[in-house]
């Protein structure tokens, strides 16, 4: 009767521990599974929050863009939500662009702007809109201007074309009968003077001859 006691017994603990075991294998899948689902979504939402471009080609964005030319930045103001850059164009790829201009970029995690340009630098724009200030972003191709990004332009568009600073005004010339005429005060005083002169140079030589 003893050794039936005993070994109902342990069977009832091996019982136990395969059931603990069990339990505890679950929970790891079940930790598991957790990690992995979180380590997805982190995955999937933070592309949505962070610059995507379409893939394209040079010659791709420069056909989508307005406006080409190459500019060198005099001044980059902050201006919410981003960048709007003063600059000085020096050559133009088939655009109508004056030789003092603006570009804007955009800012924030999605927006793909240029971000703060280097001051006294030479970029070549690739932007869009029909005036000033035109819009750029990393995705349209605006990059520095170098030799070798210049030359793959250039052999889509030519050598393009000089911007020139506008032309300083013109002197404005007032002809002789434009001007108000002289009045009579004016006009006599000469003559008043030259009288003047006369009698005193008169009296002068009377006075010598007495002595």
């Amino acid at each position: 009767m003893r050794s039936l006691t005993v070994g109902t017994t342990g069977s009832a603990l091996n019982l136990t521990t395969r059931v603990a075991r069990m339990v505890v294998r679950a929970l790891r899948a079940v930790l598991a599974l957790l990690v992995v689902s979180l380590g997805l979504v982190l995955t999937t939402a933070a592309p949505s929050a962070a610059c995507s471009c379409k893939p394209s080609t040079f010659e791709q964005q420069v056909k989508r863009a307005d406006v080409v030319f190459i500019a060198t930045v005099d001044e980059v103001t902050p201006q919410s939500p981003g960048h709007t850059y003063s600059l000085t164009a020096s050559r133009a790829y088939d655009s109508d662009v004056e030789h003092t201009t603006e570009v804007q970029s955009l800012a924030g995690p999605g927006a793909c702007g240029l971000g703060e340009l280097e001051v006294g630098e030479d970029y070549l724009f690739l932007a869009r809109g029909a005036a000033a200030p035109y819009d750029a972003d990393s995705c349209g191709g605006t990059v520095t201007a170098t030799p070798e990004r210049v030359g793959k332009l250039e052999k889509l568009r030519g050598e393009g074309t000089v911007v020139a600073p506008p032309p300083p005004p013109e002197a404005t010339m007032t002809r002789e009968e434009d001007a108000p005429p002289l009045g009579f005060a004016r006009m006599a005083a000469p003559g008043v003077a030259a009288v003047l002169l006369g009698v005193l140079g008169l009296f002068v030589v009377r006075r010598l001859a007495r002595r």
